[in-house]
């Protein structure tokens, strides 16, 4: 997941790459089938689609998620006075001289990216036995 698109730039490239090639990896004939079967394309994607592309999705929102609590440029000149996000927080501490509590905060930030991703590869796979069995046939 560390690749980057270099005419568009930015996360969003990556995510767009990683579902594009999952739902490539699909059989096309999966809409047809569900079409001529009378079956809702919303129900063909939660009961199909989803299914089989739920590790990509799973790859993706951990992406996000670390990348959204690590990202300090953007959050800078979004945040109000009410509200005051992590990555915020840390470097006001620092330039206030708390190195100590900037450190800590940070490491927190580490400890929360740190206890996702670990709670994402426990689930990963569960959740890859229970919908991917397909694939090793």
């Amino acid at each position: 997941m560390a690749l980057r698109c270099r005419r568009a730039g930015g996360i969003h490239p990556i995510c767009h790459l990683t579902a594009v090639t999952a739902i490539r990896q699909l059989d096309p004939e999966f809409e047809s089938v569900g079409a001529s079967l009378k079956v809702p394309a919303w129900v063909t994607f939660w009961r199909v689609t989803l299914p089989i592309c739920l590790p990509a999705t799973l790859d993706i929102f951990v992406y996000l998620f670390v990348n959204a609590m690590t990202t300090v440029s953007a959050v800078v000149f979004l945040y109000g006075p009410d509200t005051k996000p992590a990555s915020v927080a840390v470097i006001h501490m620092d330039e206030a001289g708390q190195v100590s509590a900037a450190a800590a905060m940070a490491v927190a930030i580490l400890a929360i990216n740190v206890a996702l991703k670990l709670l994402h590869l426990a689930s990963a796979g569960r959740i890859e036995r229970a919908t991917q069995a397909w694939r090793k046939r």
